[in-house]
């Protein structure tokens, strides 16, 4: 594509942003070369894998890149004789390792996830390769000593030899004799050899061999024979170190070097997966949509944002800007080939004429990128064989050429090249010169793109191309509305209306004295004014019409999105309703002694018993009994949220079956609730996993978070069963719960209030005046808001009878549980509470009292 054009529209800093999602270098070097393609399967290809991605990245987690770096020269010298390092070998090790992680993370992907999933056979496992690497070397890219037999024997030698050289050397610094010779008593190493600092008098009197000379001369290093030949030997055994050392990275090199091009593949595969996660992290972060591609069609998008524009406003937001020194990105709506082919768009200065053509421009580039673009949700994108752009001053003092005719020699090479399949974007058509002439060559432009057969947008402040839209077929105006209260632009586009420069108004606010702006005004009224009617009269008239089809796109978008929740809210009942009851079934079926999965704990055991009251099984694990959370047994059932969640779905569809459209703003603030609701659960539960792994992994020894002051301790005694640990403090040793171990990032850690983001109100959804700071309007007796006030009857005197009747029941007595229309046997009656803790089978559940009737003897219910 155009290189100038991507140049222009600054294409490099959408790269320098996507690059910065990248999680390794290999990807952030692809990043900044990406580019356009004119392949319309390619470009669907491209879009299919960023959106999957996206769904990958929101529903199971980013893909793991960690440890992957560019081996690339390591891999090249990784052949015998080529000089390759332990430092590299370490790397390709780990590297290799990280590949294996993300080729698992990709085939564990959904099947609807079917181009990801794909991605997955162009990395090759290197399984045995990083094993023989972790045979011979550690991560911190040394050798290890167990290498070989002979390596490891030569440098216990080499540890042996220098505690004795150690012991020679510094045995001299004992001996009074010795130390009087001496410039000052410590030992000096030169090169591999240990010396000792002889002041130049004394040289001749400890026999050994001279070094070096101190630069003053005053002091010589002198090696003592004692030492020499220990050095000598010390000196031969390093050499065979070294030798052997060889000899193991040539033996990696023979397994490493055949399998370079494989290795070469595999990265470049990796580098186009961080590529693929950076696209869908960008798309995610900036709430971009995937635009319908078609190879001819026309070009269609609402609410389009400058990708630019949305970043530099997102750092401001992330850096603390004032809001009032904040830049509001304001969307336009741009459409081409359909009812039109060229928008010939005019309006005020500095009222975001040329942002309109970069935008177009880059949301094209990024889409045949690959890339999600930042606007609404059915955006259409034609596939363009060249995109071509000409903005901005392209003076040349070194070619000689002046603005106007450097836009003419871009004019005439842009004419030269478009076709049919090219977007043609030209600012300040006709300008730089004499107006009459400067329009008469913007006409002749825009007959020679009628005749080719381009889409394209130009800006002008020229009337007569205004004109020129009003009469010529497939042309059409449009212009940057200014708002002549604050006479100020607010970069809205409108198509179907032709813009006035108010370049008057600008200049006055720009401080152009009154006078002058008296005198500009009068010199106006004098002519054009006819035409300028005209141009009014046209441009209302088809603003209305706009404006319309405005209306009916949205009213279109709003019925699908309706109608699209609807469904998806529909089949998510359905498919939460079956899997709940399935659910409930199976825990029907479990008995005492059934093998049970425990995830958490990444281990089986045998069932003991279940306490629904308390949501939990008892669990025998490894000879341990443990309490766990149903939801641990099965991860993605059973929860009380899904109780939740299939109520609120099927009130919520029958609300929007009743009444849609007076419901959608009720509608989309429960789906909000839902998205947060189940967010939170996903974040909970892997904050409940992060914990579990942590108590498993608990040594004595180790220094952890706690929640009691001083805030951590080192662990003493772990009490799995009894679910304690014994921690030493500051304070001394203390006995906690495992629950208050790792406080901050653990399931225990405190949470938000539950009403947070919902109306304030006796119940779910049931608004109310919000109070004011003072606390005017608050209720001390008000209930939270997720929790609606019970109503209490008032309790006769045959309820009164009937509850101590059934107060009186003995522990092991035999009554019959209402909801499950069975017998079961009573293990404690808990008064305060109007509760009873029933046993029947396997099951250990709570009921209130109201829902327990007493046998007598002659009882026939079963």
């Amino acid at each position: 594509m155009d290189t100038f054009t991507l140049d222009k529209i600054e294409f490099d800093a959408v790269r320098r942003i996507l690059a910065g999602f990248c999680a390794c270098s290999v990807g952030k070097a692809v990043a900044r070369r990406i580019g356009p393609s004119r392949n319309p399967q390619t470009i669907v290809k491209w879009l299919d894998e960023t959106s999957q991605m996206v769904a990958a990245i929101r529903d199971v987690g980013l893909p793991p890149f960690g440890g992957v770096t560019d081996i690339s020269e390591a891999v090249s010298r990784a052949e015998p004789g080529a000089g390759a390092t332990a430092e590299d070998y370490a790397a390709i090790g780990a590297t290799l390792d990280a590949t294996s992680r993300l080729r698992r993370y990709l085939v564990a992907l959904p099947e609807s996830l079917d181009h990801l999933v794909a991605l997955a056979a162009n990395i090759t496992p290197f399984d045995a390769e990083v094993e023989a690497i972790r045979e011979i070397v550690d991560a911190d890219g040394t050798v290890r000593d167990d290498a070989s037999r002979r390596l490891g024997e030569l440098r216990r030698e080499i540890a042996e030899t220098s505690r004795k050289i150690h012991a020679v050397i510094y045995g001299y610094l004992q001996k009074p004799e010795v130390t009087r010779l001496l410039q000052h008593a410590q030992v000096t190493l030169h090169g591999d050899r240990y010396v000792l600092p002889v002041k130049f008098d004394n040289r001749g009197r400890l026999p050994g061999v001279v070094h070096r000379m101190s630069n003053t001369g005053a002091t010589v290093f002198v090696e003592p024979n004692a030492s020499v030949e220990m050095n000598n030997h010390l000196a031969d055994l390093a050499v065979d170190e070294r030798q052997e050392v060889q000899r193991l990275l040539n033996s990696l090199a023979v397994r490493i070097g055949p399998r370079r091009d494989a290795i070469t593949a595999t990265m470049r595969a990796v580098a186009g997966i961080d590529l693929l996660s950076a696209k869908a992290q960008y798309a995610y972060r900036f709430n971009m949509t995937c635009p319908l591609v078609t190879e001819r069609g026309p070009l269609q998008f609402s609410q389009a944002r400058h990708p630019l524009l949305i970043a530099q406003a997102d750092h401001q937001e992330r850096t603390d800007v004032p809001v009032e020194q904040r830049h509001a990105v304001v969307p336009i709506d741009v459409r081409l080939g359909s009812d039109f082919d060229l928008l010939v768009i005019t309006g005020s200065n500095t009222g975001g004429k040329t942002v309109t053509l970069k935008t177009t421009a880059l949301l094209a580039v990024m889409a045949q990128s690959g890339m999600h673009i930042p606007a609404e949700r059915g955006a259409i994108m034609p596939v363009f064989r060249d995109i071509f752009i000409d903005v901005g001053d392209e003076q040349s003092l070194e070619q000689s050429l002046s603005t106007f005719a450097a836009h003419v020699k871009r004019l005439h090479y842009i004419l030269r090249k478009a076709d049919k399949s090219s977007l043609v974007l030209l600012d300040e058509l006709g300008a730089g010169t004499d107006p009459d002439e400067g329009g008469a060559i913007g006409q002749a432009v825009l007959d020679e793109l009628r005749n080719v057969g381009c889409v394209g947008m130009v800006t002008t402040h020229l009337s007569v191309l205004k004109a020129y839209a009003m009469n010529h077929e497939r042309v059409i105006n449009g212009s940057v509305e200014f708002d002549t209260r604050s006479l100020s632009p607010t970069f809205h586009l409108h198509i179907g209306t032709a813009g006035e420069s108010h370049a008057i108004t600008v200049a006055g606010r720009l401080g152009l004295p009154k006078r002058l702006t008296a005198a500009a005004r009068k010199y106006l009224a004098q002519r054009g004014k006819q035409f300028r009617k005209a141009i009014q009269a046209t441009s209302a008239a088809r603003q209305q019409a706009e404006s319309a089809r405005v209306e009916a796109r949205q009213a279109k978008l709003a019925a699908e999105d309706r109608g699209e929740n609807y469904e998806a809210k529909l089949a998510d009942l359905h498919r939460l309703q079956g899997e709940f009851e399935t659910w409930l079934a199976s825990l029907g079926e479990m008995k005492a002694g059934d093998e049970v999965a425990v995830p958490a704990l990444k281990k089986t055991g045998t069932l003991v018993r279940l306490e629904l009251h308390k949501q939990q099984a008892v669990v025998n694990v490894d000879s341990m009994q443990v309490e766990v959370p149903l939801r641990q047994l099965m991860p993605s059932l059973g929860q009380d949220e899904v109780r939740s969640q299939i109520a609120a779905m099927r009130q919520d569809i029958l609300d929007q079956a009743k009444a849609a459209a007076e419901d959608r703003k009720k509608s989309e603030h429960l789906q909000a609730e839902m998205h947060r609701s189940v967010e939170h659960q996903r974040h909970r539960a892997r904050q409940f996993d992060a914990w579990i792994g942590s108590i498993a992994r608990l040594r004595v020894g180790a220094e952890i978070p706690i929640a009691r002051k001083p805030g951590k301790g080192k662990v003493v005694k772990v009490d799995l069963p009894g679910l304690r640990a014994t921690v030493q403090t500051d304070a001394g040793e203390v006995e906690l719960s495992l629950q208050d171990l790792f406080p901050q990032t653990g399931p225990f850690a405190p949470r938000p209030p539950r009403d947070r983001g919902r109306p304030k109100g006796k119940g779910r959804g049931a608004s109310a005046p919000p109070a004011d700071r003072k606390g005017k309007g608050k209720t001390a007796s008000a209930p939270p808001a997720d929790r609606p006030m019970p109503r209490r009857s008032p309790i006769g005197k045959a309820a009164k009878a009937k509850r101590n009747k059934l107060l009186s029941i003995e522990p092991g007595q035999q009554v019959y549980a209402v909801p499950f229309g069975k017998r079961a046997t009573v293990i404690r009656i808990v008064p305060e509470k109007d509760q009873v803790v029933l046993q029947s089978g396997v099951f250990e559940v709570q009921l209130p009292l109201a829902d327990i009737e007493p046998l007598g003897p002659h009882s026939t219910k079963k």
